[in-house]
Order: C-alpha cells, then sequence, then structure tokens
C-alpha cells in the first residue's frame, strides 16, 4: 500500500526536477516547442503526484471506508485530475479556453468522478433452490 505514496511522490519530484532542467537548460526563446511541450509534461506529472497527497487528505474527512480502498481511490482521482489540467494547459495554448468551457469541463469532469467512484448497493439476483 505504501507503493502508491512512494510512487505519487517519484511523480511530484520528478516533475519539478523536469521543471528546473526545462527552465535551466533549454532557451525557451530559440525552441519554444520543446520549451512548452516539457512544460506541459511537468505540470501534469507534478500535478498527478501532489493531487494524490491532496485527494487522500480531502477523502479522509467525508468517507467513511477502509484505508486501502481510500488510497487507491486517491490514486485514480489524481490521474483524472493530471488528465484534468493537461485538457485546460492545452486549451490555454491554442487560445480556445473560456469561462464557458472551463466550467463545462469542471463539471463534467466532477459528474465522472462521482459517477466512478459512488458507492453502489450490491443487489444479488439469486435463483431459489428447487
Amino acid at each position: 500500500m505504501y507503493l502508491y505514496y512512494i510512487a505519487s511522490l517519484i511523480k511530484f519530484v520528478l516533475g519539478i526536477a523536469i521543471m528546473l532542467i526545462t527552465y535551466t537548460s533549454i532557451n525557451v526563446y530559440e525552441d519554444p516547442v520543446i520549451g512548452i511541450g516539457l512544460g506541459i509534461l511537468w505540470l501534469f506529472i507534478a500535478a498527478r503526484g501532489a493531487s494524490f497527497f491532496l485527494f487522500l487528505w480531502i477523502q479522509k474527512f467525508f468517507r467513511d471506508i477502509s484505508k486501502e480502498r481510500l488510497v487507491k481511490d486517491s490514486y485514480k482521482l489524481s490521474l483524472l485530475f493530471g488528465i484534468y489540467v493537461l485538457i485546460n494547459a492545452l486549451f490555454l495554448l491554442l487560445w480556445y479556453r473560456s469561462k464557458f468551457l472551463w466550467l463545462i469541463l469542471l463539471v463534467g469532469f466532477i459528474i465522472l468522478q462521482v459517477v466512478l467512484f459512488s458507492e453502489q448497493k450490491k443487489t444479488t439476483n439469486e435463483f431459489p433452490n428447487i
């Protein structure tokens, strides 16, 4: 179970390291494509790594389930949040982002998270023994 903690911490540190390497070693004015590409990469990796700990902390207050399930769900939520950040960054780069589109994306990702991680009651459709 500590593997999720270690993996998320490594992702966060790797994202910060990519950012430092990008901004200290690459001249973004001479090669903006590499700079923007690595910038998006570090943003995705760092957001995914840091959001795991944020989601884990938030879910401890609002959900009453086992710790193992909390950790697994937080790890999955961090991937969804990383994708959300990546889509927003791409919309910003394409000059296509607006408040209306941001609101639609936010509501869509919240609905997706609620649907994926809501507790479903298990119903059994057993046939009577004959």
